[in-house]
């Protein structure tokens, strides 16, 4: 399965993966870890595919490493 591309390089993050399903077992993963400012997964207009969300606080490595899709 592809991995989540996360870019927290800017102020504000996001995250994208081919798979809406993927962004919401994310979102569920990063409210578990008390993480709670986010966007919910939306079309990837920009890529003219898949799916991205924000993120609105870092999130850090470890964590983001923790998610098995």
């Amino acid at each position: 399965m592809t991995a989540l591309e996360v870019d927290q390089s800017g102020e504000i993050g996001h995250v994208h993966h081919p798979q809406r399903q993927v962004l919401l077992d994310f979102m569920k993963f990063l409210k578990s870890n008390e993480i709670l400012r986010f966007s919910y997964p939306m079309p990837d207009q920009e890529r003219g595919e898949g799916w991205m969300m924000f993120l609105y606080e870092r999130v850090s490595d470890e964590v983001i490493n923790k998610f098995e899709a």
